[in-house]
């Protein structure tokens, strides 16, 4: 116990040093950084995608304390993070893991009502878990310095494992360790025993599981249109719910957050483009702006939805400035072994799930290297309906930390054409008027004509008419 209280303390005091304008600058870093890196996927990527930002800055910043030289300035700017120390940036990951992983703590009198099987599952209902593990995996002769592997395990709590990257039993206890952290939502980073040289290899893994807080009920779900695009739409299983929500309006999107949870300290946050035939680039200026709310009466109809993603980032980060860390001859990682190594592979595994209940959300980001390689009364509810292709984004209430990053496309379903099917809802018809339109009232809803009076958007912008 005195040493769980005195690594308590020695923490405590470790954030208090850190400051909180240095949190405050390093957390604007990662939200920028989030959305650079989640556009150059969206832009490689056709269809959908999700995305954890949080687990690629995680797993790059680990890398940053074996990096020196250019390779460490180039990691840098691509995280936004030029004029910190890597002690103050492992300060600040590991305030970010403790305020996102922390939960109330299980009191088991307080759910011995209900029945057996329960109680645990009540408790995930209030209370959203998410979880940040942190690994380093070596052959047994790559050898690293002391210095590198303690601050991996001291500031990111990184396990230190040691395996035969060759062997089917070396890439299985990876391959579990990346299940267990991911609650089998990842069940496999490696097919196969790797026979390419591979030294060191990082990793991070991401976890989250939230119930809504206002739940969708399964009686609710109907079979309903999601438009693909101006001619074709496919039949989804589309929910739907009936509340105050917090509606925002930017230049390109209506949005609507979500929130898990009793305490709300998760949420979700979805961009549904204003015009109806675009997916416009989703930036920081939009997720920003979508913090300035109001409150509205909504009846939300959303579909289930079901993501999955596997990423190769070289490229990616190669385009955002990150060169020499790839490059045999010029990367400069001589703090973390003694024989310089370049980069060899960047990749992450994702997926989400998103029902009536909640969502369910994983990511792992593996950071390779290798031998010899260039390395109020109903009437008055608005419809928010969420029939296109949209954005999503899972951030902390606490520290405004980004999880996911998505977008959706295409969702399964029996497909049709728009113009030939009668039996759409009005709502739901596109035709040329209408996907000329530029006027729409704050909810969204596109208006044949300016009102007379009051506020409304006109391509993009507010317009007020007395």
């Amino acid at each position: 116990m005195k040493t769980l209280l005195l690594s308590f303390a020695l923490l405590t005091c470790s954030y208090h040093v850190m400051g909180q304008d240095t949190r405050t600058q390093l957390s604007s870093a990662y939200q920028h950084s989030a959305f650079a890196l989640f556009n150059a996927v969206a832009q490689q990527e056709i269809g959908n995608v999700c995305f954890s930002p949080l687990s690629v800055q995680m797993a790059l910043s680990m890398v940053q304390n074996g990096a020196g030289g250019n390779t460490l300035n180039q990691l840098q700017r691509t995280l936004g993070t030029e004029g910190f120390s890597n002690e103050e940036i492992g300060q600040f990951n590991r305030f970010l893991t403790q305020a996102l992983t922390e939960r109330p703590p299980y009191v088991e009198e307080r759910y011995q009502w209900f029945p057996e099987d329960a109680p645990h599952a009540i408790y995930d209902g209030l209370y959203p878990q998410c979880g940040l593990a942190n690994s380093l995996w070596t052959r047994p002769d790559a050898q690293l310095y002391d210095a590198f592997v303690q601050t991996l395990r001291t500031d990111y709590d990184a396990c230190v494992e040691t395996v035969h990257f060759d062997t089917w039993e070396g890439i299985e206890k990876i391959n579990a360790w990346a299940s267990e952290k991911t609650h089998g939502l990842i069940p496999t980073i490696y097919a196969e025993p790797q026979l390419s040289g591979l030294a060191v290899m990082l990793a991070n893994a991401l976890y989250f599981k939230g119930a809504w807080n206002v739940p969708f009920y399964k009686e609710n779900t109907e079979k309903d249109s999601f438009l693909l695009n101006d001619e074709n739409y496919v039949e989804v299983d589309m929910m739907c719910a009936r509340d105050r929500y917090e509606c925002a309006i930017t230049p390109s999107f209506r949005t609507i957050t979500l929130y898990y949870g009793v305490e709300r300290d998760f949420s979700m946050t979805l961009f549904l483009p204003i015009e109806v035939t675009t997916l416009p680039t989703l930036t920081y200026d939009d997720w920003n702006a979508a913090q300035s709310v109001t409150n509205l009466h909504i009846n939300l109809y959303m579909p289930r939805f079901d993501v999955s993603g596997n990423y190769n980032l070289v490229q990616i980060l190669k385009d955002l400035g990150v060169t020499d860390a790839f490059n045999s001859m010029k990367a400069d990682l001589t703090k973390m072994c003694e024989e310089n190594r370049a980069i060899s592979s960047i990749s992450q595994f994702s997926k989400i799930q998103v029902d009536e209940i909640g969502t369910e959300a994983a990511a792992v980001t593996v950071i390779e290297t290798a031998d010899g390689i260039d390395l109020t009364s109903p009437e008055d509810y608005q419809d928010f309906r969420i029939d296109r292709p949209f954005y999503f984004t899972i951030q902390s209430k606490k520290n405004k930390a980004i999880l996911f990053v998505g977008r959706v496309t295409k969702l399964n379903g029996s497909q049709g054409q728009v113009n030939s099917v009668q039996d759409l809802p009005a709502s739901q018809i596109v035709n040329t008027k209408s996907l000329n339109c530029k006027w729409f009232d704050l909810t969204g809803r596109r208006l044949s004509t300016p009102p007379a009076k009051g506020v409304y958007i006109r391509d993009g912008k507010k317009e007020m008419n007395k």
